[in-house]
């Protein structure tokens, strides 16, 4: 976990120093099963390890770490993954600081960080979607989607199944 030089500075807190990892290639599966069910994140509440194995595979995991002193690794404390078809649109999923250290910046690192990468390649735009973090977003030049140019829409693969289309 050598520290990329596109990541966020260490970030300098009471709690300690938390610093940041693209650890998309090394983070392991049940760490971040362990991590979004300890935090009570409700939307990844029935992803087994292997659902996070294959999120891992399609998209980048950036993650934000509070380092025991002089030493690498450490407490998972953000992360959030980084998906994108590298032409058109990239979107910003599972946006999450460990409870007891928000508000210190940590997810706001993150998301600047997903935003700048060069993995995203030449998109036109970025696109995330929340519940209950409508007003953090703004700062980075989101905005809601009732433009007319697009429909969010979705399907679930059980009614796909129940119409013989999977």
């Amino acid at each position: 976990m050598d520290r990329d030089f596109l990541s966020p500075e260490p970030l300098a807190t009471a709690h300690g120093t938390v610093a940041f990892f693209d650890e998309t290639w090394s983070m392991d599966p049940r760490e971040l099963q362990i991590f979004f069910q300890a935090e009570e994140v409700y939307w990844t509440a029935y992803r087994t390890v292997e659902q996070w194995r294959r999120l891992l595979a399609c998209s980048r995991m950036l993650t934000a770490r509070l380092l025991p002193e002089g030493h690498k690794g450490g407490r998972l404390v953000g992360a959030t993954r980084l998906w994108s078809d590298h032409a058109y649109e990239a979107k910003l999923y599972d946006v999450v600081v460990a409870k007891d250290l928000m508000n210190l910046g940590i997810a706001s690192e993150l998301v600047k960080w997903a935003l700048r990468h060069p993995w995203s390649g030449e998109v036109h735009h970025f696109l995330l979607e929340t519940r209950d973090a409508s007003d953090f977003y703004p700062r980075f030049g989101f905005r809601l989607g009732h433009e007319t140019e697009s429909l969010h829409m979705r399907v679930k693969t059980a009614d796909l199944q129940a119409r013989g289309l999977r």
